[in-house]
């Protein structure tokens, strides 16, 4: 009996799970496409914003796992309603993060604001991005200063890719609070904004298990949730650091192949 019988909805990582960087992981995608001809209920859940949720459903779409636009959900979405509910719609945002991000935000409702304006922001918002600089540490440090609420994506140090992990959001933000001071709300995995919205697109699953490859984020996320966790060896986490973690996963694999075994 395969792992994947026992249930009939997966929330799925994407970063270390079904890729690398730009390259698929070995099995990924004729796993997803066994899953999805079983009959499961699959929503992929990221917190990687450097490009929007449909973008994502077209790289998956390219390699033959036929999912819609909505079956993909980012930190940075989930994290820009969160900034826009707790700042209030018409609120202005300096944004630190891609141009997906920023749309992201903007689309929330939130107003962006660079340079002096971005000083005085109600909120800095924060992904991670390779032009990430002193210019924009020091606006938001500012804003935080004056009175800003701080958001992120995730506290994820690294982000997996061919040849070593790149430094994630994690390590912005963490410029970004030991400047300022100031602690992030995160709206991304572990915390329950980005899962209660991806739950609740496949409402007649029963069993559903979080598949990662972070315990910090993708386990102790969906064990928050009250999911069952399954962890996957092919990212960021060591069959040993996954074994020693309190709580550990409920079930690891070496990659997202081992669900059909």
């Amino acid at each position: 009996m395969a792992l994947a019988d026992d249930f009939d909805g997966f929330l799925i990582d994407l970063d270390g799970v079904v890729w690398e960087g730009r390259e698929l992981l070995p099995g990924a995608a004729q796993a997803l496409r066994s899953l999805l001809g079983a009959g499961k209920e699959i929503v992929f859940v990221t917190n990687n914003s450097v490009r929007a949720p449909e973008k994502y459903a077209q790289r998956l779409r390219d390699a033959e796992i036929e999912v819609g636009d909505d079956r993909v959900v980012t930190g940075g979405a989930a994290t820009a309603r969160l900034a826009a509910e707790r700042v209030g719609a018409g609120g202005t945002a300096f944004v630190i993060g891609a141009p997906a991000f920023k749309d992201a935000v903007s689309a929330a409702g939130l107003k962006l604001a660079d340079g002096e304006a971005g000083m005085a922001a109600d909120a800095v918002v924060v992904s991670g991005h390779r032009e990430f600089d002193y210019g924009e540490l020091l606006t938001a440090t500012r804003a935080l200063q004056a009175g800003a609420t701080l958001f992120g994506t995730s506290h994820d140090p690294t982000l997996p890719m061919p040849g070593g992990a790149l430094p994630g959001t994690g390590a912005v933000l963490a410029a970004i609070e030991t400047a300022s001071g100031k602690e992030a709300e995160i709206g991304g995995k572990p915390e329950p904004h980005l899962f209660e919205r991806a739950r609740a697109l496949i409402p007649g699953a029963e069993q559903v298990a979080m598949v990662g490859d972070r315990v910090s984020s993708d386990i102790e996320g969906g064990r928050r949730a009250g999911l069952e966790t399954i962890l996957v060896l092919s990212g960021a986490t060591s069959r040993d650091e996954a074994e020693s973690a309190a709580p550990p996963p409920d079930h690891i694999v070496d990659d997202l192949a081992g669900l059909l075994t």
